[in-house]
């Protein structure tokens, strides 16, 4: 380790860096080191180097030593809108200079009249293993020392080496969030090399969620990637394939305007003293309940440390408590809640917030108290991004706050409260954390006066299956703890003090509901008829083996869809045959004989993987993606292809081929199963095609000799045929896969699949209770749908004769709209309940 001592640039007031009135510099997400009020008209180097960055603008310089350290001088805040007026330039990008030599020189007059403030940050943006302040608050003069820079030798070695550069312009509609940023730092964490992101002179490590974020990347602006390293040319071409490609935001059509929830009228007053509320609809459904406010006291913290050593060694050990118990809880679960313990733990490693957290304590701040700074202020930065999501990601960080500063304290965490059945849960804002910690089953529904409907906690309720609205506003604390509610979350409005009538309404609607509900699950193990005895096999869609066993605990009679994804994602490299067969073993054995429909990699589009780059595409949902992702990597096809003809099962074992078009597509993947087969010694199992784009829907009778199976993929068949993005919550009300084209295209594609060993639907329509009998009736025979629905479709399905199937779907397709539908089935349907009530 050698040391690196930085000059002051200019003269005036050195301040520490915190004292700078703007978030991104005084959190240190740019970078950690000081700032200087100045006093002076020249800005000099502050140590011998090259000029490594001068945009147009001149309100900025970056220099870099000869041993790596990068350092960022910002004459003031907000200057970049003066266009150069007001600098001069004696460098150009490139150019030598020595401690000392004059950079720039600076009308004062001028840029205060145009700037936030004439405070001038000098952070460290590269090199720097940790920067210690010299005496901040007190005048300098330029050329003093201001700033010690520990210099690993790793950092000497990169830096001795070329330093590349990649200009690369990012199609993010939504800006570089969270799932974009975590794309690439798991890319660049996968060679040897440092890599740091430029957005003009702001600078990010490229490992660094909260710095990447922080930059506030844009559609379409040009980032500027720096490399150096012994595999910085493999980096370098690795994430400008990943950015150009769109990482998974370019096929998004919606604005952050369109995700934003709607402003919440005032409370209106209801019949007989209801208190009426609108929001933002999270999750489905109906519940009536007492209302249980949850509260959470801010956790104390002393604002001095007991010295930096100890206070940095409290904060590691704590980080590591909560490392271990995010690993634990997103070891097992669903596939949100494991989604969810994933994005936090990427946060909770992210570079810049440690460092900004042991910045603080290295200027003699307590551990709690420096990761509560480092946490919130990148929270703040998060929340002034014009970007709903990413004000959503601020309650993520503020999460992993409480959760850490719980270790730190020793506290205990605050108990859930007691629950009775029906609880309704109000509060400001919920943290993932507090709903994963309240008891599910007494959970009915949530309701919260903030968040949104793209938030982790939106996402876990979905998974839950409750009631939840969002962004209801401040007249959710007009609802006290213990009132009575209706949470119409379809309707998008929680009523407190429901008058007797819609009381009356809601606990018919419930009752019913629970009874449904109770006797499916009492026969969810039987094999599943129609009333008139035709067989319809129900299976379960799967998204990892620790989902296996409970679907089949609650009825499933299969695997109609094994989505492999989870073995391909938040990883550097493509999982070896071996890895993948021990996972699809443990699906087959918890199965116990079962049929298992192995869907192959679905990458590219909403998927991208940083092991697979793709070409840019300025319609990734329309590239490629599905099986033409493999078709690109056979290599990476025909390993998982290995794996799968080496599962032993007692049951069928059929591989699934997603996004297909083309007959030629089919006969590509059939001649690789047979080498798969052939090289492991194995029978080639059977293999289908989802159906999910209008044209493979047409032209079913043209696949059917090359194939043995078909499922129609509802979500994406749907996106297609109306030509609406799926990912746009926009147009979410409207994207209906009960809507008659849809139908009548499942409608041919069942008629040309006639001949095949069987016809399934593994979409979203295959969990919709009102949708089953039409499917049925249009020669649909395996439905298979999200465990927690197996049961309900079952007892839906027996309760229907084929004849009032066929009748239903023969009605349906003439139908004008999806409402119109959805109508005529419910009417049905509860004409049959009549009739079957009536008989009984």
């Amino acid at each position: 380790m050698s040391e690196r001592i930085v000059l002051a640039p200019m003269a005036g007031w050195l301040t520490p860096l915190a004292q700078v009135p703007d978030q991104a510099f005084a959190g240190a997400m740019v970078g950690e080191g000081v700032a200087i009020d100045p006093t002076d008209t020249v800005v000099r180097a502050p140590f011998d180097g090259v000029i490594a960055g001068l945009p147009a603008s001149r309100h900025a310089v970056t220099i870099r030593s000869d041993d790596g350290v990068e350092v960022l001088i910002h004459v003031g805040l907000e200057t970049v809108a003066l266009n150069g007026r007001g600098f001069t330039a004696h460098v150009a990008e490139g150019a030598r200079v020595a401690a000392g030599d004059p950079l720039l020189t600076l009308d004062l007059d001028l840029i205060a009249d145009g700037a936030a403030s004439l405070m001038t940050p000098v952070v460290i943006v590269g090199g720097g293993a940790a920067v210690r302040p010299l005496s901040p608050g007190r005048t300098v003069a330029a050329g003093e020392a201001i700033l010690s820079v520990a210099v690993a030798a790793a950092a000497i070695t990169q830096a001795s080496s070329q330093t590349l550069t990649r200009l690369v312009r990012a199609p993010l509609p939504h800006g570089l969030h969270a799932r974009p940023a975590a794309r690439i730092a798991a890319c660049a964490k996968g060679f040897d090399a440092r890599v740091s992101l430029y957005l003009g002179t702001r600078q990010a490590d490229a490992t660094s969620l909260v710095g990447m974020m922080g930059l506030g990347v844009g559609d379409g602006d040009e980032l500027r990637l720096v490399a150096a390293g012994p595999q910085a040319v493999q980096a370098l071409d690795a994430l400008e394939a990943l950015i150009t490609g769109g990482l998974e935001e370019a096929h998004a059509a919606a604005t952050p305007d369109a995700l934003a929830p709607t402003p919440n009228p005032a409370p209106e007053p209801g019949e007989d003293g209801e208190l009426i509320l609108s929001g933002v609809t999270a999750s489905p459904g109906l519940v009536m309940g007492q209302a249980v406010r949850l509260r959470q006291a801010e956790i104390a913290v002393p604002r001095d440390g007991n010295g930096a050593a100890a206070e940095t060694a409290s904060l590691h050990a704590a980080l590591e408590m909560v490392r271990a118990a995010l690993a634990r809880a997103g070891s097992s679960g669903p596939a949100q809640s494991r989604a969810v313990m994933a994005a936090h733990l990427a946060f909770l490693d992210d570079p810049a917030l440690i460092a900004a957290a042991e910045q603080a304590i290295a200027e003699g701040r307590g551990a709690g108290f420096a990761w509560r700074q480092a946490t919130r202020a990148a929270a703040d930065l998060f929340r002034t991004m014009g970007d709903p999501r990413m004000a959503e990601r601020a309650d993520d960080l503020l999460d992993l706050e409480r959760q850490v500063l719980v270790e730190l304290t020793g506290d205990a965490p605050t108990a859930p409260p007691a629950l009775g059945p029906g609880s309704v849960i109000v509060a400001d804002d919920l943290l993932p954390s507090q709903l994963m910690a309240l008891e599910a089953a007494k959970v009915a529904g949530l309701c919260t006066a903030r968040g949104g409907p793209t938030s982790h906690v939106a996402i876990l309720a979905a998974a839950m299956g409750v009631p939840a609205l969002v962004a209801v506003g401040q007249g959710l604390d007009r609802v006290q703890d213990g009132a009575l509610v209706v949470l119409d979350a379809d309707g998008r409005r929680l009523v407190a003090h429901p008058s007797a009538a819609r009381q009356a309404a809601a606990q018919s609607a419930a009752a019913a509901l629970s009874r449904r509900r109770a006797d499916a699950r009492a026969q969810a193990m039987d094999v599943c008829h129609t009333a008139d005895g035709v067989r319809i096999e129900v299976f379960a869609n799967l998204g990892n083996a620790a989902e296996a066993a409970p679907a089949v605990q609650g009825g499933a009679e299969g695997c109609g869809l094994l989505r492999t994804e989870f073995l391909f994602l938040e990883r550097e490299t493509a999982p070896t045959e071996d890895e993948q067969l021990v996972q699809y073993q443990a699906i087959a054995d918890a199965l116990d004989g079962r049929p298992l429909i192995i869907r192959t990699l679905d990458a590219g589009g909403d998927k991208p993987l940083p092991y697979l780059p793709m070409p840019h595409e300025d319609n990734p949902a329309l590239g490629l993606r599905g099986v033409r992702s493999g078709l690109h990597r056979p290599d990476i096809l025909l390993t998982q292809l290995r794996a799968i003809c080496r599962v032993r099962s007692r049951g069928t074992v059929a591989v699934m081929l997603p996004m297909i078009a083309a007959v030629a597509e089919v006969r590509q993947v059939r001649a690789l199963l047979d080498a798969a087969a052939a090289e492991t010694g194995r029978p080639a199992p059977l293999l289908g095609v989802m159906i999910e784009t209008p044209a493979a829907a047409m032209t079913v009778d043209r696949l059917a000799p090359a194939i043995d199976f078909i499922s129609i993929g509802t979500n994406d068949l749907t996106q297609y045929a109306l030509a609406m993005d799926r990912q746009n919550p926009a147009l979410a009300a409207q994207l209906d896969s009960l809507h008659p084209a849809v139908l009548r295209l499942i409608a041919q594609a069942a008629e040309g699949a006639a001949p095949l060993k069987w016809i399934g639907v593994c979409g979203g329509l295959a969990a919709d209770p009102l949708a089953a009998p039409i499917l049925i009736g249009l020669g649909v025979r395996e439905l298979s749908a999200t465990p927690s629905m197996v049961a309900e479709i079952k007892a839906v399905v027996r309760s229907l004769t084929l004849a009032d199937c066929s009748r239903l779907a023969a009605e349906a397709l003439g139908q004008d709209g999806p409402e119109a539908v959805r109508a005529l089935t419910a009417e049905r349907l509860a004409a049959l309940k009549s009739r079957v009530g009536a008989i009984a």
